[in-house]
């Protein structure tokens, strides 16, 4: 729930939150009192701005009192980095148009049409501000349709430019041909199981992809990427791709990005994990690798280096134990920290949901729980009915209301 203000009355309303995009930096509001849309004339969305034409932003810059307009110049039209997600790159539009703290969320204008929302500027220069252009926009009041927000989706390659003429005739592409070289196939992605390493993008839908990897969009050439992220989570993309000698025509179901919640920013959730024994586990995210102290080797490795390294070895969720809260049956293991959790019990743990279960289920005769790990030579050992015995007299000590929280939807894993 949120205050949101309306000019004409001084007077705040009550609106909640419909839907939230994070990996797209957007939200919808609706305003519970309907006299809040009385005198007002909603904006009409409008296309991409052409380059070097004028744009209005509107705002409350640094918390101002009234309303903002500043008028500037599209110079830019390119895929880039959203700061709020972290990891998810999507078509913005940049402006000199002052876009400050305060400005986001705010309407940008053209002709008295919506052009996109404003949502970041560029510390490092000077008058360079962007906004999400309406093709995101328009995509994410479709996903949000049937209730509920899927997420923009990705084909999931990694590429390399064929601009070298003698790297092109080496591939064999023929003269009149074009496209871009596939480095990599990331798994379990859209792109997994249709896709070659080795192939080489030339058409997708109906565009045919330059030796940079672009494709043409309105006035502009912006990468091919562009054909997935103006789709559905399940829809299809058709693909030509040349491989061995030949065309080949492809059909892939596009797909959320893998791994998509542990590598991008995570907001409004409680932080998941789960107590057993005083040994406290989390499933690692890109939130607590980038809190102090956490940014070490091995968790480094595991976030971001195992996929590239070792494909298809990295599990759903890495699971570590962040600390111990201290009591008689974990006694030498007060110390401990970030220890990455491989299996239990000589069983490999894929989820912090995986591994409540298996501690639930323990056969009736256990005597130890044994926790092992890729990292270090020395297991963890507990007594596993004195950790059960021990379990509420610990959640009581420290404060803990709950000895675990874990979300369903974490099951889902990567998709």
């Amino acid at each position: 729930m949120l205050l949101v203000n309306k000019i004409s009355s001084p007077e705040p309303f009550l609106a909640d939150v419909v839907a939230i995009a994070h990996d797209s930096d957007l939200a919808l509001l609706k305003v519970r009192d309907l006299n809040f849309y009385q005198d007002l004339t909603p904006l009409v969305l409008g296309g991409i701005p052409e380059l070097r034409s004028r744009v209005r932003a509107y705002g409350y810059p640094m918390g101002g009192q009234e309303l903002s307009r500043t008028e500037g110049v599209v110079s830019r039209i390119e895929f880039g980095t959203y700061v709020h997600p972290g990891i998810d790159s999507h078509l913005l539009v940049q402006t000199d148009s002052a876009i400050n703290p305060g400005n986001s969320g705010g309407p940008v204008t053209q002709s008295g049409r919506a052009v996109g929302v404003a949502f970041q500027s560029n510390l490092r220069l000077n008058d360079v501000g962007y906004f999400i252009p309406v093709p995101l926009i328009k995509r994410f009041l479709s996903d949000i349709k049937d209730g509920k927000y899927d997420g923009v989706p990705e084909i999931g390659v990694e590429t390399s430019s064929l601009i070298n003429p003698h790297f092109r005739n080496y591939l064999g592409l023929p003269e009149n041909s074009s496209g871009i070289l596939v480095d990599r196939v990331i798994p379990h992605s859209s792109a997994d199981g249709v896709i070659l390493s080795g192939d080489v993008l030339t058409k997708i839908e109906d565009g045919q992809i330059d030796v940079a990897g672009m494709v043409r969009y309105g006035e502009q050439q912006v990468t091919f990427f562009i054909e997935a992220e103006n789709r559905q989570i399940g829809d299809l993309l058709k693909i030509q791709v040349w491989r061995k000698g030949k065309f080949h025509n492809l059909t892939l179901t596009l797909k959320a990005p893998p791994f998509g919640a542990e590598m991008r920013n995570n907001y409004d959730e409680l932080p998941e994990y789960l107590i057993f024994g005083g040994l406290v586990f989390m499933a690692l995210n890109r939130n607590y690798i980038h809190s102090p102290g956490n940014l070490t080797p091995s968790l480094a490795y595991e976030h971001w280096y195992r996929e590239l390294e070792r494909p298809r070895t990295r599990r759903e969720q890495a699971i570590l134990i962040t600390r111990v809260l201290p009591s008689s049956v974990n006694s030498g293991y007060t110390n401990l920290h970030n220890f990455i959790v491989t299996t239990l019990n000589g069983k490999s743990i894929n989820t912090l949901r995986d591994l409540d279960k298996m501690l639930k289920d323990m056969p009736a005769d256990t005597r130890h729980v044994v926790f092992e790990s890729e990292w270090q030579k020395m297991p963890l050992v507990l007594d596993y009915k004195e950790s059960l015995e021990q379990q509420q007299t610990i959640l009581d000590r420290y404060g803990i209301l709950a000895g675990s929280n874990i979300s369903v939807q974490k099951d889902k894993g990567s998709q």
